[in-house]
């Protein structure tokens, strides 16, 4: 009988660790805010008013969140310069998202960060909201901005064509991203931290998941 060896443990050439950001690093959707942020009050209500029959047709099961996300950016960016929202996703990011930040996230992040075992190199951000504010926040928090996988605007002559360039990083998606980061190259997830059903899929697929793991609960006497 022939005898059957055991197969050699796999060796990854990377081993990350990745956060999602809404709702896990911060404590509210910030892509939401942006919008509004972006656009102004007014003119974000006129938006939020023409997209109602998009959201009415997502709650009746008529189409999936991919779809809404796709229709969001092609009515609030479509047309928009490129610099013009890098400008002001700048902007936000300093103005806005320090406030929403939670504290143990943050500690965690620069523990990791100072880790020989992680360290900037290993070290991302996987989310559905938008990379440009991402982007800038994750620059001022010692994070290399490449290590951002986000959903992505598609640019045409710099301006911003209102499609989504790739896919809406959400669920199985978040996966996919990460795989499609590395491409050729195998890597392995370490640890994942995410908040929602979004999360999923990369919480599965990591060593080790923390599910809502920065949300502090309060005890009364």
């Amino acid at each position: 009988m022939r005898q059957v060896m055991p197969s050699a443990p796999t060796e990854y050439d990377h081993k990350i660790f990745v956060f999602d950001f809404d709702g896990t690093i911060t404590t509210r959707d910030t892509f939401a805010l942006f919008l509004r942020y972006y656009a102004g009050t007014p003119h974000w209500l006129w938006n939020i008013m023409r997209l109602m029959p998009t959201f009415i047709t997502y709650k009746l099961g008529g189409i999936d969140r991919h779809a809404v996300k796709k229709a969001v950016v092609r009515r609030f960016f479509a047309g928009e310069l490129a610099a013009d929202v890098d400008a002001r996703a700048a902007q936000f990011a300093k103005d806005v998202i320090p406030g929403l930040i939670r504290p143990a996230a943050i500690e965690r992040i620069n523990a990791l960060l100072a880790d020989p075992a992680c360290g900037p190199e290993s070290l991302y951000i996987c989310s559905a909201s938008i990379g440009p504010y991402l982007r800038a926040w994750a620059s001022s928090a010692s994070i290399h901005e490449n290590h951002v996988m986000a959903t992505e605007l598609t640019i045409s002559e710099e301006r911003i064509t209102g499609e989504l360039h790739g896919y809406n990083v959400w669920g199985k998606n978040k996966v996919r991203r990460i795989f499609d980061q590395f491409a050729p190259h195998s890597v392995e997830i370490m640890e994942a931290y995410g908040d929602t059903r979004g999360d999923r899929e990369m919480l599965h697929a990591a060593k080790a998941s923390f599910f809502r793991p920065f949300r502090v609960t309060q005890i009364r006497n």
